[in-house]
């Protein structure tokens, strides 16, 4: 990355400061309006040339107070009047929240007077920024000033007029900003016959923005990166000329434009595209009916899997639709295909192209009720496991005469397992939806991959010691240092595989753009895989044990002699409690979440809510069958409670003494009452 370095201009009334700026930004002078404190006296373009070198343009200066309404007074037919009205409407327009629908559709009416005065590469980084800012206006205002004057319209066929007229100063031009990029360039009709195209690669884990990535223009038989990691990408057919009867040897111009998203191409009624929009135009030229293809291929800005889709809808602008307002249209659309979660499309004529996507249904109605429930179990939850946790403190003492070692493994685990989930929960609550931050959100998926992990490792230990001790029954089966050996594969593998998946992130896309978690390829490989084995692993040992219980219980019913219907409710209430105990330390209710894929709605309904109470809830059943029903927790609540009645016991008595004393002195004693020394 190159930059400007800090610059003084010097003028005839005072010199102006331009702070050190990244090539291809503008850079605002130091020096404000004193009427208006945010506003910049001067603007400067740091340009990047053909050598890859960064240099300053000839700074404009601004006019302190003038207004958007102001603005559009002024006649533009010079081209420094141009570059000077501009510069003004970038700098008025960079406040995008404060606009209103008719400053949105002043600046439409402003832009084409612009074009039409000067095509200048320094005006059209003025028109490139001003639309950029125009790009994160309200929707609401946009759609308003699109059903007014049609503002939003007018924005993008300036912006296709100014592609069809700027004056080149070399071989092509190329501006990109956060929300919009164009690249204009004049190539022989020779080389127009070869196959040309365009691509956008983004930077390290897909960034919102385009400026962080780069373009490229490229023949098709001489292309220098694979298409394969373009986001998108967009090849026009070879031998174009006869198909449209080129009949000059003269050069054309051939132009890309590229938008972040499509809130300047305004239809309500159609919702919001799934892609970036990507154009190309050759000027003068009706580029309809062509015999041969256009090719312009996808990457959804959401992620899901290919079987998420319903439909697919790949679709051009059509600015004559609705009288003139415009639509999406799929007409001329002559084939479309899938390949690893990138969609080609195939059009018989040029203009901008993007893709709907009807997904299969989520939750309907259902969405919110899930988030509810799934905020009140993480807060009832991490209550739980913070008590759980505090359990194993206060009870100390009960637990120093613990011999055996399946105990103090079993207690071990748990406490482990108690950790790991109370860091899922609170990870979860505070980082899931941190994706305005990138760094944070990177981070919050990087935890939850880890520890979720540990939990489920966790479980399975939990599973290993549980077998020892009902199965193999004697401790000679356990070693002293199984636990040392259970935290390095529990915490261990873990942390091994979160790692080497995030750390290569910048070779894939590690995380999901709508939420702080793992994108499609990692979750698959990196989680599901695992945690399906993990699972399945439990589900083998939960069976045996729950059968050799039940085995084990059966022989002593028989060996003392119980009638065979004695009791049986009792039982089948005991055995129904002891599974779900066990159940609940081994996960086994983290199996509702692998029926999501189910096709039938109902059904991925139900086991989403039997996955978001079970799972939500684990810490407060984990508090309950592990902590309130625990033998030592229920010694030292007798004790706690015990010690309470004995000091309300003996207050009152000193009480009664302090105001009898005088009455009946041997009526009255200190010493605790038959009930209390009972209890």
């Amino acid at each position: 990355m190159c930059y400007c370095p800090e610059a003084v201009v010097e003028t005839e009334n005072e010199p102006f400061v331009f702070p050190r700026t990244e090539g291809g930004g503008f850079s605002y002078s130091v020096e404000r309006c004193p009427s208006f404190p945010e506003k910049p006296r001067a603007s400067r373009f740091c340009r990047i040339t053909e050598s890859g070198t960064a240099v300053w343009d000839p700074p404009v200066f601004l006019i302190c107070d003038v207004s958007l309404r102001n603005l559009s007074q002024i006649i533009v037919a010079t081209a420094e009047a141009a570059l000077a009205v501009a510069t003004q409407l970038q700098v008025l327009t960079s406040q995008p929240d404060n606009l209103s629908s008719d400053d949105v559709t002043l600046t439409s009416m402003l832009l084409q007077q612009i074009i039409n005065a000067s095509q200048t590469e320094e005006i059209g980084d003025s028109i490139l920024t001003t639309i950029d800012n125009l790009m994160n206006v309200d929707s609401t205002v946009l759609e308003q000033s699109q059903q007014d004057r049609g503002g939003p319209t007018r924005v993008v066929r300036s912006l296709e007029t100014f592609s069809d007229t700027v004056a080149l100063t070399g071989a092509k031009y190329t501006s990109l900003r956060p929300g919009v990029a164009l690249q204009a360039t004049d190539i022989s009709v020779e080389e127009l016959d070869k196959g040309q195209g365009f691509a956008f690669y983004p930077s390290g884990n897909r960034s919102d923005g385009l400026a962080e990535g780069s373009v490229s223009g490229f023949t098709v038989d001489d292309v220098r990166e694979p298409l394969q990691t373009a986001d998108i990408s967009i090849t026009l057919p070879a031998n174009i000329s006869t198909m449209v009867q080129i009949n000059n040897t003269a050069d054309v111009r051939v132009s890309y434009t590229l938008y972040n998203d499509s809130s300047l191409f305004v239809q309500p009624s159609q919702g919001a595209v799934g892609t970036r929009i990507v154009g190309s135009r050759i000027a003068g030229l009706p580029m309809k009916n062509l015999t041969q293809p256009v090719i312009v291929t996808f990457t959804p800005l959401q992620d899901f899997s290919p079987d998420d889709v319903r439909n697919v809808r790949c679709v051009f602008w059509d600015f004559e639709a609705e009288s003139g307002q415009g639509a999406w249209s799929n007409e001329g659309c002559v084939g479309q295909t899938e390949n690893n979660g990138r969609y080609t499309c195939s059009f018989n004529h040029l203009t901008n192209f993007a893709v709907f996507f009807d997904l299969a249904d989520g939750f309907g109605d259902h969405e919110r009720v899930l988030e509810i429930i799934t905020t009140i179990g993480c807060v009832v939850s991490i209550t739980g496991l913070v008590l759980t946790l505090l359990s194993f403190i206060v009870t100390t003492k009960y637990n120093r005469r613990i011999v055996g070692a399946h105990a103090k493994n079993q207690r071990l685990v748990l406490i482990n397992l108690c950790v790991a989930l109370l860091a899922i929960l609170v990870t979860f609550l505070a980082g899931i939806n941190q994706t305005a931050s990138p760094i944070g959100c990177t981070v919050a998926a990087a935890f939850l991959h880890f520890f979720l992990l540990a939990a489920l490792i966790w479980m399975a230990m939990e599973a290993v010691n549980i077998y020892l001790a009902t199965v193999m029954v004697f401790d000679h089966y356990v070693t002293r240092n199984f636990i040392y050996k259970a935290a390095a594969v529990a915490w261990g593998f873990p942390f091994l595989l979160a790692l080497s998946t995030a750390g290569p992130s910048n070779l894939y896309e590690y995380r999901s753009n709508k939420y702080c978690w793992l994108a499609r390829i990692p979750l698959q490989y990196a989680f599901l895989l695992p945690a399906g084995l993990i699972l399945l692993f439990n589900v083998v040992v939960f069976s045996i044990v729950m059968y050799k219980l039940l085995k084990r219980e059966k022989k002593q019913k028989k060996l003392t002699g119980a009638k065979k219907n004695e009791a049986d409710h009792q039982w089948v209430l005991r055995q129904l409690r002891r599974a779900f105990s066990v159940m609940v330390l081994f996960g086994l209710t983290w199996l509702f979440g692998f029926f999501f894929v189910i096709d039938d709605n109902t059904a991925r309904t139900v086991f989403a809510y039997l996955f978001c109470i079970f799972n939500t809830l684990q810490g407060l059943f984990i508090f309950l069958f592990h902590c309130v029903m625990r033998e030592d927790v229920q010694k030292w609540r007798k004790e706690f409670l015990c010690k309470g009645k004995k000091k309300n016991h003996y207050v009152v008595n000193r009480s009664t003494f302090s105001s009898s004393a005088t009455r009946t002195p041997q009526g009255i004693s200190l010493k605790p009452s038959p009930s209390v020394s009972k209890a």
